[in-house]
């Protein structure tokens, strides 16, 4: 922008003047007298300029910016939120506490095809760490005091890279079944669609064998017309906006975090989210908390819960009572004092005779 009286001079990228129906360079004024100089748009309330430039900015999102005023003892409850408590045997030691500043991310995610889904995730994004995590559990604003956005600092655009290409990893499992299923349902249509049309013409063709062709004709063209509205009805596709952004202005800690067996690793920690980065799972590398301690390891509670469930339950003894049919083979000896088989009459609750 450059001012010149009560007019002032904008230079816009290609894609925003396009969305504003403006040259690359033009004029805007706030002086209703003034909006004749130089085709100047005029902004002011209920002009047609003004109203297109409110509706692309809450297209783009909603933007704001607070403050996370936390207790005095948020270190500790965030490691304990995060499965790093004191029961668990793991020893903190606070090396640094320092502000930093988390952008949340609110998208919008639109599947349409046959049908429509809509799913909101909001991303939390750490410029400082590169890190990025799902936020959809974030505490109360009871915490939080609205700032002036001049005070935020940190790289949005890097942010909001980081916060789509999360999303995207977000969504993967998501989409992909979306689509498949629409395939599924366009396939199923299409056989349909050819099975309807084809029968037809066989019957029109086996009733008139000679005066059918332009019939004929015009059935294969509704079938076309038919086949290029499902593939458009049928056609998966995917979409993400940006509902809103937020700047927080977080306390945040690195700790180092010692187990029992000695081994220690370094973490980050933020008051807001309570969410520890730097942590790694020993068995699926995975970043996202809580955590399960063990003596030497760390394990995220996704894995330990699959382990433990999954554990072989303890065999049986095995019997030295041959199978029917097999002989014993040479060399082996049965017990002196028999089979240690019970027999089935005397598995019952009372002594055996």
């Amino acid at each position: 922008m450059s001012g010149t009286g009560s007019l002032l001079w904008v230079q816009a990228p290609e894609s925003l003047c396009a969305r504003l129906e403006v040259p690359p360079t033009f004029a805007i004024t706030f002086d209703p007298e003034r909006s004749g100089e130089f085709d100047a748009e005029l902004v002011a309330p209920g002009s047609y300029f003004l109203e297109k430039l409110v509706a692309l900015s809450a297209e783009r999102g909603r933007w704001d910016a607070v403050r996370c005023v936390p207790g005095p003892d948020w270190i500790s409850t965030a490691l304990s939120v995060a499965g790093l408590g004191p029961p668990t045997g793991v020893r903190p030691r606070v090396e640094a506490e320092e502000g930093g500043t988390i952008f949340l991310f609110s998208f919008r995610v639109t599947l349409t095809s046959d049908e429509k889904r809509e799913t909101f995730h909001r991303i939390a994004v750490s410029p400082s760490t590169e890190c990025a995590w799902e936020a959809d559990d974030v505490p109360t604003d009871s915490d939080l005091l609205p700032v002036s956005p001049a005070e935020v600092h940190g790289d949005l655009e890097a942010a909001y890279r980081i916060g789509t290409q999360a999303l995207r990893e977000r969504c993967r499992e998501s989409v992909d079944g979306f689509r498949a299923e629409s395939l599924r349902r366009l396939d199923e249509e299409v056989r349909r669609i050819f099975g309807y049309f084809d029968r037809t013409k066989d019957e029109i063709q086996e009733a008139d064998p000679e005066g059918s062709g332009e019939l004929i004709r015009a059935i294969e063209g509704e079938r076309s017309r038919r086949l290029a509205e499902t593939l458009e009805r049928f056609d998966p596709i995917a979409r993400a906006s940006l509902c809103s952004i937020r700047a927080l202005l977080v306390p945040m800690a690195r700790v180092r975090l010692t187990l029992p067996s000695g081994a220690s690793s370094e973490a980050t920690v933020d008051a807001w989210s309570h969410h520890v980065r730097g942590l790694a799972c020993a068995e699926c590398a995975g970043t996202a908390g809580p955590w399960v301690p063990e003596e030497d390891r760390l394990r995220c509670a996704r894995c330990a819960s699959t382990r433990d469930g999954s554990v072989r339950p303890r065999a049986r003894p095995r019997s030295d009572t041959p199978r029917r049919g097999k002989r014993d083979a040479p060399g082996t000896a049965r017990s002196p004092r028999g089979s240690k088989a019970r027999p089935r009459d005397a598995s019952g609750p009372g002594p055996s005779p």
